[in-house]
């Protein structure tokens, strides 16, 4: 490993420099090596060096100069620090400022090559600590799109495509279909994936809000500004920032975004100073921006600014052999934050969810999930668990077929039909029925005569 590793030695003494470069040098590593910390931090500058040894005591920018400047260009470097003025507010000093360890002249060899050893492991470890993280994050929000059916898989191979590079991507889909959980995973399975992922919805907020919390202000820059505010531009450096609802964007903050996502840098508002940040733009929308565009209500040139690569998330009604899995998924999470021991499903549940509508996608299936779990009393989820409004909905939608099709079902025939629809469900047992509904034996039957009624009628 050592002949792999660059070390930048320097001190103001040339006989220090042949004992550090011959040290080194015998175990393998490349020394180079400057007399004058101000060379040295141009070397260092350039690139390609992993650990820095350094006198303290140098001309005019000395080690603990060297310390803090080389630190800020590359925060992972290692610096070891060897001084003659070895004292204890000398060690913490440099310690504090960053060093990995402070070691005083005239010093052993060996000891020198055990702390190098010693640093570059430790550097070695953490990184395999941040890439552990960075895997598992990733796999984790990758996890959570749950799905096995062709559309979901072709998603998350757009995902596995996309997420190591910094280009912007736009995510499309009906709402409640999980852009924001694309999103994540793209941050998540990215370098970036240590730094912040700051989300917005830009449909939530009017103007002068939307402004100040992308930008920031500073301290009097309008009524209330008592103080500097960070922006969530500035937030996300290094990071990501996502931009959900992105079609509600104003022409004004259309503008002034296109300004940003130029050159990436931006001024607070009440600000002069021009704030400079590294970021990755992900945004959303759940409407065609093409049509926007044409119709006047969206910039050109920012849709293709966003509109770089575009991964198209599925509704659920074109995935519906997913239901089952999300069903047991989402089942297995309401269960836990409700500490109940559900097993699951029954097939006839499974079959009935399949063939919903599901206009409001995944966040619809999890609703009706949550709320059936709530009130579910046994270890299986059956018909009878579900929300009485969908399975009157779902019964009224397939079984009437009213005589004048400008009138509705009234509540009562809706009713009867839910009756009916419970019935089924406990094989015609009509005092379990009763009590799943919760009213008198007698009132069901009563009931059930408008059901046979309204059969009659409408055949």
């Amino acid at each position: 490993m050592a002949d792999r590793i660059k070390v930048l030695a320097v001190d103001d003494e040339e006989t220090m420099l042949r004992i550090l470069k011959r040290t080194l040098e015998n175990e393998g590593f490349s020394v180079e090596t400057c007399a004058d910390s101000t060379q040295a931090l141009a070397r260092f500058q350039r690139g390609g060096i992993e650990l820095i040894i350094t006198d303290l005591m140098m001309g005019q920018l000395d080690g603990f100069a060297l310390l803090e400047q080389a630190l800020k260009i590359d925060k992972d470097v290692i610096v070891i620090v060897i001084t003659a003025f070895s004292s204890v507010e000398s060690a913490v000093k440099a310690m504090k400022l960053g060093a990995y360890d402070f070691i005083p002249k005239p010093f052993d060899p060996e000891h020198l090559l055990l702390i190098v050893q010693r640093a570059l492991e430790n550097k070695r470890l953490r990184q395999e600590n941040i890439d552990l993280k960075k895997e598992l994050s990733g796999q984790d929000e990758l996890h959570k799109i749950i799905g096995a059916s062709k559309a979901i898989n072709e998603v998350k191979d757009l995902i596995d495509k996309v997420k190591a590079t910094d280009s912007t991507v736009l995510i499309t889909g009906e709402s409640g279909t999980g852009k924001e959980l694309v999103a994540r995973a793209i941050h998540t399975g990215s370098s970036r994936v240590m730094k912040n992922f700051v989300p917005i919805n830009c449909g939530a907020l009017p103007d002068d809000l939307l402004e100040s919390e992308l930008f920031g202000y500073e301290k009097g820059a309008f009524t209330g500004a008592a103080g500097r505010k960070i922006g969530l531009l500035q937030l996300a450096d290094g990071g990501t920032l996502f931009l959900d609802e992105a079609e509600t964007i104003s022409p004004m903050m259309q503008v002034k975004l296109l300004r940003f996502l130029q050159d990436r840098s931006f001024m607070r508002l009440g600000g002069n100073d021009l704030v400079q940040v590294d970021v990755r733009i992900l945004a959303a929308t759940n409407e065609n921006l093409l049509d926007a565009v044409k119709a006047g209500t969206f910039r050109r040139d920012l849709y293709y600014r966003l509109h770089v690569i575009t991964i198209e998330v599925p509704p659920l009604r074109q995935r519906r052999e997913d239901i089952p899995l999300l069903c047991r998924y989402l089942l297995a999470k309401q269960s836990t934050r409700t500490a109940k021991s559900i097993r699951g499903l029954s097939q006839d549940v499974l079959d009935f969810l399949q063939r919903q509508p599901w206009e409001g996608n995944v966040r619809e299936l999890e609703n009706c999930i949550e709320s059936t779990v709530t009130f579910c009393e046994g270890e299986m989820i059956e018909m009878q668990d579900l929300p009485a409004a969908m399975v009157v909905s779902a019964g009224a939608s397939r079984q009437s077929r009213p005589a004048n099709n400008a009138l509705e079902m009234s509540l009562a025939d809706l009713e009867a039909l839910h009756i009916k629809r419970v019935l089924d469900s406990v094989k015609g047992n009509k005092r379990q029925a009763s009590k799943i509904l919760g009213i008198d034996y007698t009132t069901m039957l009563r009931k059930l005569k408008k059901e046979q009624s309204l059969i009659d009628n409408n055949t």
